[in-house]
Parts: structure tokens; C-alpha cells; sequence
């Protein structure tokens, strides 16, 4: 019985993400419920912290740099949630070469996914596969619900402050605040918490209350499958404590009973602080997110937008940061857009590459060209796509979508489409 009720959920839930994937959702009325951890979604975010990354007698620590996160549902069951999480840093060359050779995984049970009270911010890439009574990207509905009410909710949060160092790890974290940003002391990520990659360290539990902040949810902005909308959030915060040690916390909590997913969070201790926010969610195609052989009405919809409007904006591509080295996760996406270009009775089309405007125009120009060659490679090598139906041109930062001056913007502006040479 547990099996069919788990393979109706993710049929219901693949529907849902068809229905949004389909229809460009407008702001108010965008439905929240239809987010829900199903294999192939993709969470991209920016984070602001600190890394240390430990290994073969070496260890390297970075504090004040952009880090790009992207978290995917590797598969979900009616027990657990299995999540990969990889991460890259823009403007940091040798933090990216360090951060962006890890594959991170992390399970979550599906009951503490609806009564814990209890998350793990912070990780190690020798952490065990699943911290049972915790959850990861998410609070449970039960700590979702106590807040709408009104209630103060007790909350323990897990972090990696250094407090049982190992291998001199707890030294390196408490001087990573010394590390200047951009030439002002005093703004780096918090002084001694971390995630640390290569290498061990306990994870420290504060411990205190969260409550509700507004009486209304807080519209906060996201890519939605490539759509600009704004998603309701639940906003908390509170003070956690681990003997003289506090930390000021707040969660903005997707507004959801399915899946109240952490859509922002920001933290700040001695004069310190870090954050977290998600720009951008990629729903799965039915297909991706089941077996079960569902009709193409989204590549339909896709491909009378191209023939329409000559112009189709891409969702679920991924590279690594600074880099046109396509991530695996772009598969589905990649699949669905060969079939979109098959359909397509274009004789030529042209896939073009947009950048934000981080690092110079040459840069970004070069860049950009090569990813959209790199998408042009794949469709046409993995996907049979004929050599002469694409062309590839990039753009850099010259025609952004939206402003450049925040982080939702900047993801916005790093695009791949497919368009009508010439096409703007």
C-alpha cells in the first residue's frame, strides 16, 4: 500500500511540475505546493560563508567569496530524500578548483522532514550519509505549522565552529575572520564556522527559539524553471545559544505543507555574518522525476514558444562556476531541448550565452561563447542533433535581462537560449 501511495505522490507531483513547467507562473499566483523534493529537481544557490578545504598535508581556508551551490534530489522514496550537492566559487580561482572537485551527499528521512525541529547548516565531505532527526534544506511541516500559529518553536542548529578541533581545523576557522574582503576588515563570513571539505570535524549544537517575524508571508524572488516569480516564505528568527556562545538566525521557509524548503537564511555572531539564498529551482519533467512514460506537453509547449516567438530562454543548465564544463545534472534539460529543436521547423537556430557582469567584458565575452558551443556540443554529439541546425554566439554581459546589482539578478543574467539567428 505504501508503495502506491508513494507512486500516486509522484505522479501528483509530476503533474504539478509539468503544469508550472508549461505555463510562465505569475507572482500571485504561483503555487507553492507543486515544489516538492522529486528526483531531477535542481536548488541553486549563492552562499556566503566559509570553506576550508584539508587534504594530503595541506589545507586552505576561504571567508569573503560568492559561492555557488546547486543541491539536486538524486532520488526520493517514501523513507528518505537523497540529496548531491556540489559547489563552485565565481571569482576565486583557486577556491573553485578546490570547492568544485567535491560531489556531497546527504539523505533526509521523510519523518523528520515532517516533525524535526532540528538542521544542519554546515557539512564536512566525511560526514555519515544521514543525521537521523535533522533535516538539511528544509524544516518540517510540524515546525512550519507551529509557526503560522503564532507559537514560539524550539529549534537546535548544527554547525562546524571549531570547538573540537581536529588536525589544527578549529585554529584555521577561528583566523578565518582576519581575512580581508575587498580591503575592509570586519565584513568577512562568520569567525570560526565553516564547511569543511576533505577532512573531519564534530558538528556543535546551539540551541534556543524561533518566531514568526510578519503576520503575512514574505513574497521573496526565484527562478522558476527559467520564470521570474515571487514565492511565499514563512520568516523566523530567534536567538541560539551553545553555553556563551549565541548566534542571531533567520529562515525565510517556503510557504508549503508539502516541502518547506529554506529559501534564504542569514546568521550573524561578533560582528559577523553569513547567508544563504536560493536563486533559482528547476523543476523535473515528468519523465525525469518518474519511469512512468508521460506525454511531451511540456516539449510541446516549449517548441510552439520558439516558433512563436523565435526565442526561448533555457532552464536546467548547469556549469560550473567561471567554467563551460556542463554539469551532469543538465542532462534532462539537454534531452527535452533536442527534442524542442527536432520539432522546431526552423532551418538553423542559434544557441547563445549570456553572463552577469562579475570579471571583465572579455572574459564574460569568452565565456559565454564557450558555453553556448558546449550546449551546441552536446546536442548535436549526444543527442543526434544534425551539425548544421545549430550555430552557437555569446554575448557576455552586453544584453542582461535584469539588474546586475543583486544576487537574483546576476543568476538571472547567466543564461543559455535558443533563438532565430539574429534574434534579441
Amino acid at each position: 500500500m505504501n508503495t502506491i501511495l508513494e507512486a500516486l505522490r509522484v505522479l501528483a507531483a509530476s503533474a504539478a511540475a509539468l503544469a508550472v513547467f508549461c505555463v510562465a507562473a505569475q507572482a500571485a499566483g504561483t503555487d507553492a505546493a507543486s515544489i516538492q523534493p522529486i528526483r531531477g529537481l535542481v536548488v541553486t544557490s549563492t552562499v556566503h560563508s566559509a570553506f576550508v578545504v584539508s587534504g594530503g598535508g595541506a589545507a586552505r581556508a576561504y571567508s569573503g567569496i560568492d559561492v555557488e551551490e546547486w543541491d539536486s534530489v538524486a532520488s526520493a522514496n517514501a523513507d528518505a530524500v537523497d540529496y548531491r550537492m556540489r559547489v563552485s566559487a565565481p571569482a576565486n580561482a583557486r577556491a573553485n578548483t578546490d570547492l568544485s572537485q567535491f560531489v556531497l551527499h546527504r539523505s533526509v528521512r521523510r519523518q523528520d522532514i515532517a516533525q524535526s525541529t532540528r538542521i544542519n547548516l554546515f557539512y564536512s565531505s566525511n560526514d555519515p550519509g544521514i543525521f537521523a532527526g535533522q533535516t538539511f534544506l528544509e524544516t518540517s511541516v510540524k515546525a512550519l505549522a507551529q509557526l503560522k500559529s503564532g507559537k514560539d518553536v524550539p529549534y537546535v542548529i548544527g554547525v562546524i565552529d571549531g570547538e573540537n578541533p581536529l588536525g589544527g581545523v578549529g585554529a584555521m576557522l577561528q583566523g578565518v575572520a582576519s581575512q580581508p574582503t575587498a580591503g575592509q576588515p570586519g565584513t568577512t563570513p562568520l569567525a570560526g564556522l565553516a564547511s569543511l571539505l576533505a577532512t573531519s570535524a564534530a558538528h556543535t549544537y546551539y540551541r534556543g527559539s524561533l518566531r514568526r517575524v510578519e503576520g503575512a508571508p514574505v513574497m521573496l524572488p526565484v527562478l522558476l524553471n527559467g520564470a521570474r516569480v515571487s514565492l511565499p516564505a514563512i520568516h523566523a528568527q530567534g536567538t541560539v545559544a551553545n553555553g556563551d556562545k549565541a548566534i542571531q538566525m533567520q529562515f525565510w521557509w517556503l510557504d508549503s505543507p508539502a516541502w518547506p524548503l529554506t529559501l534564504k537564511w542569514s546568521m550573524a555572531t561578533r560582528g559577523h555574518a553569513a547567508d544563504q539564498q536560493v536563486t533559482k529551482i528547476d523543476l523535473p519533467t515528468p519523465q525525469a522525476a518518474s519511469a512512468t512514460s508521460v506525454p511531451g506537453g511540456a516539449t510541446n509547449a516549449l517548441a510552439h514558444r520558439l516558433q512563436t516567438a523565435c526565442h526561448l530562454e533555457l532552464s536546467g543548465i548547469y556549469f560550473n562556476t567561471g567554467s563551460a564544463l556542463l554539469l551532469p545534472e543538465s542532462q534532462p534539460a539537454l534531452r527535452q531541448i533536442a527534442q524542442v529543436v527536432r520539432q522546431s521547423g526552423m532551418p538553423v537556430l542559434e544557441v547563445q550565452g549570456h553572463t552577469d557582469n562579475i570579471g571583465t567584458a572579455a572574459f564574460n565575452e569568452q565565456l559565454s561563447q564557450q558555453r553556448a558551443a558546449a550546449v551546441r556540443q552536446a546536442l548535436v554529439t549526444q543527442f543526434g542533433i544534425a551539425p548544421g541546425k545549430l550555430t552557437s554566439k555569446g554575448f557576455g554581459f552586453t544584453r542582461p535581462v535584469e539588474s546586475n546589482d543583486t544576487v537574483a539578478g546576476r543568476a538571472r543574467n547567466r543564461r543559455v537560449e535558443l533563438a532565430c539567428p539574429g534574434a534579441h
